[in-house]
C-alpha cells in the first residue's frame, strides 16, 4: 500500500514538474498597449500603400531584410527617426531646369523642384549619422548604400555631404496598382523564453470591392470577398466591431519576430500563419 502511495505522489511530483516548466519557459503574454509593442509594430510600416512601398512585409512568402529594396529600408528609417532629427528650412530657387520648372540646386547631388508661387523650396534635413542610427534600430544593422530614396510619390531624400535634403523631387514616382485600403487588427504579442517578441496581426487590402491577403498577391480571396457584400455601405463605414470579428474570420494571420539584442529589439522577418 505504501509503495502504491509512493508511486502515485511520484506521478504527481512529474506531472507538477512538468506543468512547472512549462509556465517557466513558455512564452509570456504582453499586453498590446505596451509601449515596446507598440514602438515595434511601427517598424512594419504604415497602411499608406505608396509609402515606402507599401507594407513590404505581409508578403506569402517569409520576409527578411534582404527581401526588401534599399531605398524602402532607408525610407523606413526615416519616419522612424524622432522628429528633432528632422531640421526644417527652405532657400530661394536659383535656377531653372530643362523643364523650365524653378529650382534649388544644393551643392553637387540634392536638386529640389521650387514652389511655383514664392520660387522657394521648403526642405528638411537629415544627418547620415542619425538615419544609420534609425535604421539599425530597426534592422540591427548598419546602411550599407547612402543613395537617393522617396518618402512620398513627390519628395525624395538627396545625399549631400553627411546631409541628406529631403522635399520635393524633380521627377514623380508613379504606381499603376489600383486604389485599395489596407487594414490591420493586432491578434496578440508574446516574448518567449529567449527574449525575443513576436506579434501577431491580422492583414487585410480591398480594392475594387474585393479581398486580398497579402501586399504582394494579385490573387483575390473569393469566400472574404463574397461576404464584404454584406456591407451594404462599404466595409470603412462598418462598426468596428464588426471590422475586427470579420477579420478574425476571413483576413490573415502574420506573424512578426523581433530579435533581441542586449535591450534592442529588431525585426528580424514576418511570415503568414
Amino acid at each position: 500500500m505504501k509503495k502504491k502511495n509512493i508511486i502515485i505522489l511520484a506521478v504527481v511530483c512529474i506531472i507538477f514538474g512538468i506543468v512547472l516548466m512549462t509556465v517557466l519557459i513558455g512564452d509570456k503574454k504582453l499586453d498590446l498597449n505596451d509601449e515596446r509593442v507598440g514602438e515595434l509594430y511601427e517598424y512594419l510600416g504604415e497602411v499608406d500603400v505608396y509609402h515606402c512601398g507599401g507594407l513590404n512585409t505581409y508578403s506569402d512568402n517569409v520576409v527578411t531584410k534582404s527581401d526588401i529594396n534599399n531605398t524602402n529600408l532607408l525610407c523606413m528609417a526615416y519616419y522612424n527617426l524622432d522628429g528633432e532629427k528632422l531640421k526644417t528650412d527652405k532657400v530661394s530657387s536659383n535656377g531653372t531646369n530643362d523643364s523650365n520648372v524653378k529650382v534649388c540646386k544644393i551643392g553637387e547631388n540634392a536638386t529640389l523642384t521650387a514652389n511655383e508661387e514664392t520660387g522657394e523650396c521648403n526642405f528638411v534635413t537629415v544627418s547620415k549619422t542619425d538615419l544609420n542610427k534609425s535604421f539599425h534600430s530597426i534592422y540591427g544593422e548598419d546602411i550599407s548604400d547612402y543613395e537617393t530614396f522617396y518618402i512620398t510619390n513627390d519628395d525624395a531624400c538627396y545625399l549631400e555631404g553627411d546631409t541628406y535634403y529631403c522635399g520635393a523631387a524633380e521627377t514623380f514616382t508613379y504606381s499603376l496598382a489600383p486604389e485599395a485600403d489596407v487594414y490591420r487588427l493586432l491578434n496578440k504579442a508574446t516574448q518567449t523564453h529567449s527574449g525575443d517578441i513576436i506579434i501577431y496581426d491580422y492583414y487585410l487590402k480591398i480594392s475594387d470591392n474585393k479581398c486580398y491577403l497579402s501586399a504582394t498577391t494579385g490573387e483575390m480571396d473569393e469566400d472574404c470577398t463574397t461576404a464584404l457584400g454584406k456591407f451594404k455601405n462599404g466595409f470603412d463605414n462598418a462598426s468596428e466591431d464588426e471590422k475586427s470579428d470579420f477579420m478574425r474570420k476571413y483576413a490573415k494571420l502574420y506573424k512578426h519576430t523581433f530579435d533581441k539584442d542586449n535591450e534592442e529589439y529588431h525585426w528580424i522577418k514576418s511570415e503568414q500563419k
